[in-house]
């Protein structure tokens, strides 16, 4: 699986017009993928915009064809290439034009509000725990915690942390980038309590940088405490943590006591 053949199914995708054993298959890659990431939720938001805020008009065929024509044509080091980094879907080009005339632009481009939500650790940490229960993100390693370890190590500018838990039927690893910010995922089944989920990136990245950010009560309590609890409605606890240079951030359905009981005995706080 590679960008270029995630691009050419993108429309598919979001029209549901694919298998569903091929939509899994490529949308694990865009859990893994920040640029194919983006490019499908800003297909997803092209589509809806369009269909709620542009009126339809009817065009001579040859209108409509030539517009299309000399979009797909266009060479990839266009405006957009310069402006994102990478070459878009020609369909989504083609969408994001109109969205210029109508003056929504705004709502697929890296800097709209959506876009500092995507880069919260918090929000990703539960986005890749749903992921990772739902099957979309795939272990890349299932193997004792020393080798989960040492293989995200490889990888990464930070201290892994990979501690062994009481009672753990499996464990696993996976590497990723965000905005250039290479991150590491452990993954444990726990017993009775189920899925574990820890999200890992380099503490100073988290705490200063602009690639990634935390939200500021998040940023308040690890400065002060070392640690941030947060429950959510649906029943799922996120607890961040620091060891060394590391910001861990554990996703799971068990209570806060418990979960900080557990990440407090084994990973050395």
């Amino acid at each position: 699986m590679n960008c270029s053949e995630f691009r050419e199914c993108v429309c598919e995708i979001v029209d549901r017009r694919l298998p569903e054993e091929r939509t899994s298959e490529l949308m694990q890659h865009a859990a893994v993928c920040p640029h194919c990431s983006f490019e499908y939720r800003s297909m997803q938001a092209t589509k809806q915009a369009v269909h709620d805020k542009l009126k339809r008009e009817s065009v001579p065929a040859d209108v409509y064809y030539s517009i299309i024509n000399a979009t797909l044509n266009r060479s990839g080091s266009s405006w957009f290439r310069k402006l994102f980094g990478f070459r878009l879907n020609p369909v989504i080009a083609v969408v994001m034009v109109a969205f210029i005339g109508v003056g929504i632009y705004s709502l697929v481009t890296p800097d709209a509000p959506g876009a500092a939500d995507e880069a919260n650790i918090l929000s990703q940490s539960l986005k890749n725990y749903q992921a990772v229960i739902g099957g979309a993100i795939k272990p890349q390693l299932v193997s004792s915690e020393e080798d989960v370890r040492s293989f995200l190590a490889k990888e990464v500018p930070f201290d892994v942390i990979v501690p062994k838990m009481k009672d753990c039927n499996s464990c696993a690893g996976v590497l990723s980038s965000f905005n250039g910010i290479k991150l590491a995922h452990v993954v444990y089944q726990v017993g009775t309590k189920g899925t574990l989920y820890i999200y890992q990136a380099d503490m100073n990245e988290a705490m200063q940088g602009t690639a990634l950010m935390l939200p500021e009560d998040a940023k308040s309590d690890l400065q002060k405490t070392g640690w941030y609890v947060r429950e959510e409605p649906n029943g799922v606890t996120v607890v961040m943590w620091q060891v060394n240079n590391t910001l861990c951030s554990a996703v799971s359905t068990m209570k806060k006591d418990e979960m900080i009981a557990l990440l407090s005995e084994n990973s050395g706080r």
